[in-house]
């Protein structure tokens, strides 16, 4: 079928990926904008999971200031090659990487950054919760799985909701990108200063 381009631009703005990626998903969905939408995140996760024995030692480091001039984010963004580094696409990650360190807090980068003691805590801490309202021990690790699955959620910055499209997240922007770009992308280094304290960072 045709599409209209109209509905390839609308994707594209929604997404950021490529024209003919764009059009090449409509065609295969009949138009259906969702069903192409879904297309792209999962073509993405698999060209990331392609790329991820692929050494990123080129990248940029980028500031946001929050209005105010009250809190502010470095961040470190790296990729395979210095021609992606800069690569207008990259840096705009890059920067909206930082507002998202600044908007939404993270904790850490991704799961496995979690120390072990951290984890533990948490664990504990629900369920101490759930003995108190009485849940049943038979149930109790499922329960927590849960729970822990949605502190991983705010905590975690890959796995947060992004700032500016709820309906995917940090991973999945990040994995739109490394399909657009065609290289392993990482986060690889963040730090927030706040006046009022909440300074923070994680990574190298």
């Amino acid at each position: 079928m045709t599409i209209d381009i109209a509905i390839i631009q609308a994707l594209r703005a929604k997404t950021g990926a490529g024209v003919s990626d764009c059009k090449a998903v409509l065609e295969e969905t009949n138009g259906d904008m969702a069903a192409a939408e879904r297309l792209l995140r999962e073509r993405g996760a698999i060209k990331a999971s392609k790329r991820t024995d692929k050494e990123t030692n080129e990248g940029v480091v980028t500031s946001y200031i929050h209005p105010g001039a009250r809190v502010g984010v470095l961040l470190m963004l790296t990729c395979e090659t210095d021609f992606v580094a800069r690569n207008e696409k990259f840096q705009t990650l890059a920067r909206e990487l930082a507002m998202q360190v600044a908007g939404a807090d993270p904790l850490y980068i991704r799961v496995e950054d979690i120390p072990a003691v951290d984890l533990e805590h948490e664990k504990k801490i629900a369920r101490t919760q759930l003995a108190s309202e009485g849940k049943p021990e038979a149930m109790m690790d499922k329960i927590i799985e849960g729970k822990l699955t949605a502190w991983y959620q705010e905590v975690c910055l890959l796995k947060q909701k992004y700032i500016k499209n709820e309906e995917i997240t940090v991973e999945e922007l990040i994995n739109q990108e490394i399909a657009s770009l065609g290289e392993r992308i990482e986060v690889k280094r963040f730090v927030k200063f706040g006046l009022t304290g909440g300074n923070r960072g994680c990574g190298l």
